[in-house]
Order: structure tokens, then sequence, then C-alpha cells
């Protein structure tokens, strides 16, 4: 089929709830182009007739290199259609199809590049509002293209849904789109971060057994924890990109890119401005609300989460303990002894990576010590006093802790000391106490076995 006298179909590539893409012929310029033509079905509907116009709209407005190029729009045979750019290549879903996991760095690399083209869209006063791996594609040489403006809303444009509908993929919504209120870019920038998750992780951060189920799970529980071990810096632009509130995470497109950029190098993040005062509080105040009254309905409680490796700086700690460390006088926990001035584990207690919310511990996995893990404890102390309220990334600066779960302990405690490293994490006890754990994390990621004495 020949669409407008000029562009010859040849082989359907991909197909949507909106429509399909065909590899097509430029009969006129003699190149490869990529046609998307909104199916039949659709299209006489206005909304969905508009919104493919303004989705070429919203492509022709930005030029980019990571960004797919808009060559035409017209119809014919009353059919209408999108001409794009053709991309050698596959998307990144294809390549997580296949490959599974993608490495750290070069995560952070593919992800800098969407981020930049993604700044090049919301310089337009464009939101994409469905940013996922299938709709970034790779070429050949490596470089990403973000295309697929199907839903993408510009600030000055009405929407073209009834209120209260929610667009985009359940999987790569943000909090705030679940909730049904307005995609900005930080919205994207969230969804760019979940993107990110499951090229770390080899998974969706969320899954359930139908798009609203997927959707409600991050107001209600943590992404599923990532089960490598990762470099830090890039699990603080994981974090950051996937913040709760909005007035929390990297602020532009471009800050994510140059962090992105920092931890596939190796060197320090840079700084992003934080959110204006004048901001900050009304948006976190009407998303914390709006979450409430979710979460009311739903039963759940929301929580957010990240896998750590814990090689964090342990600089830059605020505020102190306020009490002193160890087992003192109080009665020994249930799976525990006592052990000079602090508890030692009846019975071995490992455990898989662990889960912070915004810098807060959350309830750590226990795993067979048979079985792959990521820590091990060898003490425990009773909570000092303030601990819960200081980030998990900085409890080892606090003197108090570091006396108490030291290199000399975990030495005395353990048959193998060496190419483990000290760390602390607190856990609830099932009488709904807390103790602070003393961990043995391994310097070479999982481990096997018992090293406990």
């Amino acid at each position: 089929m020949r669409l407008g006298d000029r562009y010859r179909l040849e082989e359907r590539i991909g197909a949507g709830g909106m429509g399909e893409v065909w590899r097509a012929v430029d009969d006129v310029l003699s190149r490869v182009v990529a046609v998307k033509v909104m199916l039949p079905g659709v299209a006489d509907d206005p909304d969905f007739a508009r919104r493919f116009q303004a989705e070429a709209t919203a492509m022709a407005r930005v030029n980019h290199a990571a960004v797919a190029s808009i060559h035409d729009f017209g119809r014919s045979h009353g059919l209408t259609y999108l001409v794009m750019e053709f991309v050698d290549g596959e998307s990144l879903a294809q390549r997580l199809a296949r490959d599974g996991r993608i490495a750290p760095a070069d995560t952070m690399r593919l992800i800098a590049q969407a981020a930049d083209g993604l700044q090049a869209v919301h310089d337009q006063g464009i939101v994409h509002r469905d940013i996922k791996p299938a709709n970034l594609l790779i070429r050949r040489d490596g470089s990403v293209l973000i295309t697929d403006f199907g839903i993408a809303r510009r600030d000055d444009a009405s929407k073209l849904t009834a209120s209260g509908a929610i667009l985009g993929t359940p999987s790569y919504l943000s909090p705030e789109q679940v909730l049904g209120q307005p995609a900005t870019v930080r919205s994207d920038v969230y969804s760019l971060g979940l993107t990110a998750y499951e090229c770390l992780a080899g998974q969706k951060p969320f899954d359930g057994d139908n798009p609203y189920a997927v959707a409600l799970q991050r107001l209600q529980a943590a992404p599923r924890t990532i089960g490598i071990t990762l470099p830090a810096a890039v699990l603080g632009v994981l974090e950051k990109a996937l913040g709760t509130d909005p007035a929390h995470r990297w602020p532009t497109a471009t800050a994510l890119a140059a962090a992105a950029r920092a931890a596939a190098d190796g060197s320090p993040i840079p700084p992003s401005p934080p959110p204006k005062k004048a901001d900050q509080k009304p948006r976190h105040l009407t998303l914390i609300a709006a979450l409430l009254a979710v979460l009311v309905v739903a039963g759940g409680v929301a929580v957010w989460g990240f896998s750590r490796d814990n090689s964090d700086s342990a600089t830059g700690a605020t505020g102190t303990t306020g009490a002193k460390s160890g087992a003192g006088s109080a009665a020994v926990p249930a799976g525990f002894t006592a052990c000079d001035k602090v508890y030692c584990p009846a019975a071995p207690l490992c455990w898989g990576g662990m889960t912070a919310i915004n810098g807060h511990a959350q309830p750590p996995g226990r795993i067979d010590c048979a079985e792959p893990h990521s820590y091990q404890t060898y003490a425990a102390i009773a909570l000092p006093a303030g601990a819960l309220d200081i980030r998990t990334s900085l409890l080892m600066a606090q003197p108090d802790i570091a006396a108490a779960c030291s290199p000399e302990l975990l030495a005395s405690r353990t048959n193998a000391a060496a190419g483990f490293t000290p760390d602390a994490w607190p856990v609830q006890q099932s009488d709904q106490t807390w103790l602070l754990h003393c961990l043995a994390r391994s310097d070479k990621g999982e481990t096997t076995g018992s090293i406990v004495k």
C-alpha cells in the first residue's frame, strides 16, 4: 500500500493501542522511514484523532539527536498517518528481554542520553508522560532515541481525556499520575528512574495481576529489592529519581543526566539545587494528602525502597545517638544470647539486600545462610535513641554505633573477618521493640554460608 502517493508500506514492525508502525520507503526522497498508521477502529474517535495529531505537533517541535524526528503527517485511503525517521536498531525493551540486566555503568550512560533528549522535550514545554523501555530505541551505534509521543502534553494544551483519567503505562507511572494529578517534567524523571531500575534489576520494580494493582503498588509498597550489589553512586541517582514527592527528585532531566554520567564514570555526583521553599510545601502537602486519601481506601502503607551496597560515604553525619550502646541490663531479646556488652544471635541470621525509604531503614528479608546473601548479623545492641532519624548510610558515622559494631568485634565473632566490613541496620523484633544489628558485609558482593562462630 502507498500512502499519500509517496510512502510505500513494506513491513509492519510494531503495533499498539492507537496504531501500527510500518517500515516504509519514501519514494520521493528514496529513503527508509517509519510510518505510524492510526488504526481504523479509533480513527473516528475525536479524542484519539486529536491525540495522534498532537503527537505529530509535539515531535515536530523538538530538534535533538535523542528524540525521533518527524517528517510528515497526513491522511490517505481513509487512514491517518505519521512519518518518522526509521531507526536501525531495537527498543530498550527488546534488549532487556534478550540480555536481562544491563551493567550499572552502561545503564547510567543510557539513562544520561535519554535524559538529554528528555530535557530537549521539556524545553519545548512538552511532558512525554509515557517514558518506558519500549519507547526508548537503541541504534546500532548504541545511541538512544525517545519515541512515541502519543500521550505527550504541551503546557498550553487542553486535556485530551476526561477528568481524572490516567494516561500512561501502569508499570512506569509516577505517584502523582496514579493519583490522577497532572504530570510534570519530574513525572518523566520518575518514569526514567523506573526504567533505570529495570535495566539494573532485570525486572520491573512493580508487578501485579492487573494494571490497577500494578499502579497502586507504588502507593502501598516499595519497589522490589535489586538483587545485586550496586555502586552507591548509582543507587543515589536511582533513589533521587524515584522520590515519592516530586520536589525531592532531580529537578530537571539535565540534572539527572549529569548525575548519571558522574555515576557511570565514578566521579562525584554534582549537587542539585534544593526545591524552592515557596514551591516545596504546597507540592509536598498536596501529594501527601492525596496519598493518604488513596491509602485510606486501599488500606496500605506508602513506602519506597532501594537496595544499597552500603558503600556510601560515612561523612557528613548530623545529630547524635543520644544513648549508650550495648546490651545493658535489659532482658535478652528472643533469638539472642547475652555476650558481654552486646547480644549474639542464637542461630545464624543472614539477609538479602537492605531497603531504605528516603534514607530510612525498612524491614529486611531474612535468607537461609546457605543461599546467596549480602549481610549476616554478628551482634546486636539496643537501638540508640534517635537512630531511626538518621539516614541508614550515616549510621556507622555515629561514634556509639561505630564503637559497638567495631571491626574488632567483627573479627572476634566471625571465622572470616578478612574481606568483610562492619555495617549497622535497625530491625524491629516480633514484640515491636527495635535492635540495631551489627552486620558483616562482604566486600566482594553476595556470599554463601555462615561466617559467625
